[in-house]
């Protein structure tokens, strides 16, 4: 044998020595991945927390006690029999735009209602919320109004009328469209 093959036959074969974990590459991957997935899921849950809560009502708990209330108080407004027809045109952010909304009773006749009032919910941003007093129009139980919502997207609105002791109200989920620039 030459002088070369024996010197590469007495010194040993160099091998990795997985046997401590730090220096494992698959453990150093799972640890790497962790970190990664607990970065994440830090980042979101504090994204979460300093972001708006989505809640329209301060009270909600108190809100959902009175289902029972809210049940009966539908029963009641079926039993009256009151139909509004609200013409609502496809409202454009920062607009104004007028709208008619007509009350009818239970034989579908038009008939005067001592309050008209429309409210709108903002459900991502309860600092858009408001209220809209309708004032008479022109005939019998119709009520007219004009609104600008400044926010393209969701609103909730919920047309109140009331005659005497009587409340009726209509709910609505409708979407805001985006200004057009020319």
């Amino acid at each position: 044998m030459t002088e070369t093959n024996q010197e590469n036959m007495l010194t040993p074969e160099k091998k990795r020595d997985w046997s401590i974990a730090w220096k494992n590459p698959f453990v150093i991957g799972w640890i790497s991945i962790l970190i990664v997935v607990v970065t994440v899921n830090f980042f979101m849950v504090s994204m979460a927390i300093v972001t708006a809560p989505g809640l329209t009502i301060s009270d909600y708990y108190e809100k959902g006690k009175d289902m029972g209330k809210i049940i009966a108080m539908r029963e009641h407004m079926k039993q009256l029999g009151w139909k509004l027809n609200i013409d609502l045109p496809i409202l454009t952010q920062g607009k104004d735009q007028s709208f008619d909304v007509t009350v009818l009773d239970k034989s579908g006749k038009a008939m005067n209602v001592d309050t008209a009032i429309l409210y709108y919910y903002r459900p991502s941003d309860k600092n858009y919320d408001g209220q809209l007093t309708l004032k008479p129009g022109a005939g019998t139980g119709v009520y007219q109004g004009k609104i600008k919502l400044p926010l393209k997207g969701k609103y909730d609105l919920v047309m109140e009328v009331t005659k005497g002791k009587e409340v009726f109200n209509l709910g609505r989920s409708i979407m805001v469209q985006e200004k057009v620039s020319k």
